[in-house]
Order: structure tokens, then C-alpha cells, then sequence
């Protein structure tokens, strides 16, 4: 270890003088200490360090490679030197730096289809798309750098919000015999602003791209699972005008996984999510697949 932060030490001086000095296109340098041997090669873009050491042979000493490294020249100021890899090194910060996009508000409309991949509209929920939406809140998150030159990282986030499912016609959620199911009103009974809602929280674990464009603003793009665990469902509907909780009990998963997507510039991105499961449990309620996509604004 102690030969190794030699090499580093003469390493580090040997960069600081070619910021002052015209290189020629090779040098070398070697440097005898306590009968080991370390060689610099330095070239016009890189400088090589190899550490030799006496080992004893029969007839005389000969000599073995213990380490070898390379340091690419310095292109900008922004890049690591090989001293930011030490560890409690002082952090830098810098402009091209990875700065994720997980936390934030975001706010889209949702929509139910018959299967898992299709976008059409179901024919089992007849769903008043202008009032059927979800919005959240995403305020702890964290990131992980996947690449020196900052343009690839994961992003992890806890979220919270409301989505609610409002039917369009005379009808309403109802638990019937353990299974839930859409009645019908009649000249007794009529059902206006009838819904299905429901609050989660959302993991999101994404991989993103993101690249500079313009002072600090980036143009990013990130996909990966969210993990969804669902609590408070309710159908809620005006009875004859009267606002009433129909049942509690929807048979609704209470965990379950998406697929998310998003792409974006700066502070503000676009998303689409994807649910991999049925909304309803088994063959509890109306085989229908969830999915939404909307606007998200990030801090």
C-alpha cells in the first residue's frame, strides 16, 4: 500500500507539471526505492505507472509487476482526477453533475382496458374519462450514478396520492354476494357522481438517461417497475341526491406493480404508467386493467 500511494503521489505531480511544460510525445521515468522499481511512461493523453519488485531467484534477483495503472490526461475540470476516488476526498460539485428526477407533484388522467397491454377503452366500465384521474405527491427520493460521464443513474422515490374511477352512466360499484359489481339505477334508486377511489403509495425504481442542453437545464428520459401498495378504497355515489359509501369492501389488489415511463426537459416531464395486474382480485370484480399518464412537475 505503501508503494501504490507513492505511485499516486508522483502521479499527481507529474499531471500538475504538464499543465506547465510542453510534453514530448513519450517520457519515461523510473525511480529505484528500497530495490524496488517504479516506471512512469508518459504520453501526450495518458500516463502509465508500473511497480516493480524484487523477488529472489536462484542465481540472482529478478524482478515482478505488482501493480499497474493508467491515468487518461485531464480534459476538463469538471472530470474526476484519480485523487476523488480517496476515500473522505472532498466532493466537488459541478454543473454536469447526475441530478435525478424522482421527487416532485404529478397530476394525469387514468382509464381501464379490457387487458393487460391494450389502450382502448373497456366495454366492461363505462368511465367518464374527463373525471377519472389521479394525482400524487413524490417528496423522498434518492439516486444512484451508473456512469463517470453523469448521463446514466437509477432514481428510487416514495410517493403518495388519490386515484378515483367515475362512472358515466346511471350506475355504481357495488359488493354483491363477495363480488364486486356495476348496478344499475332504476325509477327508485338513481346514481349521479358514482366513483371508485382509492389512495397508495408508489415506489418508483427508475433508470435514467439525462443529458445538458442549455445552462442547467437537462433533457432527460427514465423508465423502470413502480411498486403500488393500495389502502382506503371506498364507491362512493349521491343516492337520490344524497352523498353515501356504498361499500368499502371493492375486492380492489391491495399490491400491486407498474410499468412507468417518463421524458422531460428541466423541471417539467411527461409520464405514462402501465399496471401489469387486473385493478380487482381473481374473479372479484370486472377483469380490467388500470393505466394513466399525465404531467409531472419536479424538484
Amino acid at each position: 500500500m505503501k508503494k501504490i500511494l507513492t505511485a499516486v503521489l508522483l502521479l499527481f505531480t507529474l499531471n500538475t507539471l504538464s499543465a506547465q511544460e510542453i510534453i514530448t510525445p513519450t517520457q519515461s521515468t523510473v525511480v529505484e526505492t528500497n530495490g524496488d522499481t517504479i516506471l512512469i511512461l508518459k504520453g501526450q493523453n495518458d500516463v502509465k505507472i508500473k511497480i516493480y519488485e524484487d523477488v529472489p531467484g536462484l542465481y540472482s534477483n529478478e524482478e515482478e509487476m505488482i501493480y499497474e495503472g493508467v491515468y487518461l490526461k485531464r480534459v476538463n475540470a469538471d472530470r474526476n482526477t484519480l485523487l476523488d476516488a480517496l476515500p473522505f476526498a472532498p466532493r466537488r460539485k459541478s454543473k454536469n453533475s447526475f441530478s435525478g428526477h424522482a421527487s416532485g407533484i404529478y397530476g394525469g388522467f387514468a382509464n381501464l382496458s379490457n387487458s393487460f397491454c391494450s389502450f382502448g377503452e373497456s366495454n366492461k366500465v363505462d368511465l367518464n374519462l374527463s373525471k377519472t384521474w389521479e394525482i400524487a405527491f413524490n417528496l423522498l427520493s434518492s439516486q444512484l450514478v451508473l456512469s463517470q460521464d453523469q448521463h446514466w443513474g437509477m432514481t428510487f422515490a416514495l410517493g403518495w396520492g388519490f386515484r378515483t374511477y367515475r362512472l358515466n352512466k346511471n350506475e355504481a360499484f357495488e359488493n354483491i354476494n363477495g363480488i364486486t359489481q356495476i348496478i344499475q339505477g332504476n325509477e327508485e334508486i338513481s346514481y349521479t357522481k358514482s366513483r371508485l377511489r382509492h389512495f397508495y403509495f408508489r415506489i418508483p425504481v427508475c433508470v435514467e438517461w439525462q443529458t445538458r442542453v442549455r445552462g442547467s437545464s437537462r433533457l432527460f428520459a427514465a423508465v423502470g417497475p413502480e411498486f403500488e401498495i393500495r389502502h382506503g378504497v371506498k364507491s362512493k355515489a349521491k343516492v337520490n341526491g344524497k352523498s353515501e359509501t356504498l361499500s368499502s369492501n371493492m375486492h380492489v389488489r391491495p399490491v400491486t406493480v407498474n410499468l412507468l415511463a417518463q421524458v422531460g426537459y428541466g423541471n417539467i416531464g411527461l409520464y405514462a404508467r402501465y399496471n401489469t395486474l387486473s385493478l380487482f382480485a381473481g374473479s372479484k370484480g370486472p377483469d380490467v386493467t388500470p393505466y394513466s399518464f399525465g404531467v409531472m412537475w419536479y424538484w
